[in-house]
């Protein structure tokens, strides 16, 4: 018995040592926020990071979701500025389902299908055809950037934190549109994480930016989510491989003049 207790002494020790010995978990330090020394000064600092980005390439993943529909699509988006966008969507099997080019407020589409250019109603009836929503680039250009669209159109209403004082909710009136415009800005890194866009008493639509990393000393959401309420629809743009400022050509954004109508 005398024997047998010391076994259990010599194992309980033991146990004891190396539930001590092990590696104690160190506490997440907290970054200290940055002071705002004024909403302008936030806004001038927003403004000028959008500016920083003059030019974009990368893959994407994006998955569109509505009432009755659910799709995926693998796609290369080249953006510069605000000024033009080309969206090359493919099948699973790597086949073009076609090109979109947003350039001069005017959208262009490369339908496969029929071999040809179109423009006018037509884009908005293949776009539906295709992906099963109708999207207006000149209003997300920057969405896709990782900017607030209009911003130097955006007259500040009210500005508080939320309760933990981790968000900075601004509510903003766009002086061109009318439109009322909700921003939410991470107090830590002060980057948009959210924005919402309001007529009246109606929803337009809402972003969300997540996922930010460091491309080129920039932070650069790789996440984007844009749901538009009334519609029950909602896109989610995952980005890999992303280059900015990296230069292209203005001729990116052309197409054959021998496809068009």
């Amino acid at each position: 018995m005398a024997i047998l207790f010391r076994r259990f002494y010599i194992i309980g020790f033991l146990f004891v040592s190396i539930v001590s010995c092990q590696p104690k978990a160190l506490p997440l330090l907290k970054v200290a926020k940055p002071e705002i020394k004024s909403l302008s000064s936030l806004f001038s600092e927003l403004e000028a990071r959008k500016l920083a980005i003059r030019d974009l390439k990368a893959f994407v993943r994006t998955k569109i979701s509505g009432k009755n529909f659910n799709q995926s699509f693998r796609q290369t988006l080249l953006v510069k500025g605000n000024e033009a966008m080309r969206v090359d969507t493919y099948s699973v099997f790597r086949q073009v389902l076609g090109v979109l080019i947003y350039e001069g407020e005017k959208t262009l589409m490369y339908d496969p299908i029929k071999n040809r250019v179109i423009s006018g109603e037509e884009v908005g009836e293949t776009m539906q055809r295709i992906f099963g929503v109708y999207i207006d680039f000149g209003d997300y250009i920057s969405v896709f950037l990782g900017g607030i669209p209009h911003l130097s159109h955006l007259q500040t209403k009210v500005a508080e934190w939320n309760s933990d004082q981790t968000v900075l909710k601004i509510e903003t009136i766009n002086q061109k549109t009318g439109e009322r415009v909700d921003i939410e800005i991470d107090a830590y890194t002060l980057l948009p994480i959210s924005l919402t866009v309001i007529q009246g008493a109606q929803e337009i639509y809402r972003v969300y930016w997540d996922d930010y990393r460091k491309v080129d000393k920039l932070n650069f959401a790789h996440k984007v989510v844009v749901k538009v309420k009334s519609k029950k629809q909602s896109i989610v743009v995952k980005y890999s491989d992303v280059m900015i400022n990296q230069g292209i050509p203005f001729d990116t954004f052309e197409l054959a003049s021998g496809l068009m109508n």
